[in-house]
């Protein structure tokens, strides 16, 4: 099944395992939060504009 995006689910969870591990590498914390707000961005969920927001408010930036 193709996503909004044109990816697979089992695509965008793949690659959010490995955008993950290397951030957890690089000594980021990654919540299971973290990895389900980019998941529900992935998967047409949410827009690309409301990551770019929560980002923002998350970070106070």
């Amino acid at each position: 099944m193709k996503l909004a995006n044109g990816i697979s689910q089992e695509q965008a969870t793949h690659a959010l395992s490995y955008a993950s591990h290397s951030l957890i590498t690089e000594g980021f914390d990654v919540t299971n939060e973290d990895q389900k707000f980019v998941l529900s961005v992935l998967t047409g969920e949410q827009t690309e504009a409301q990551f770019h927001q929560a980002i923002k408010l998350k970070f106070n930036v």
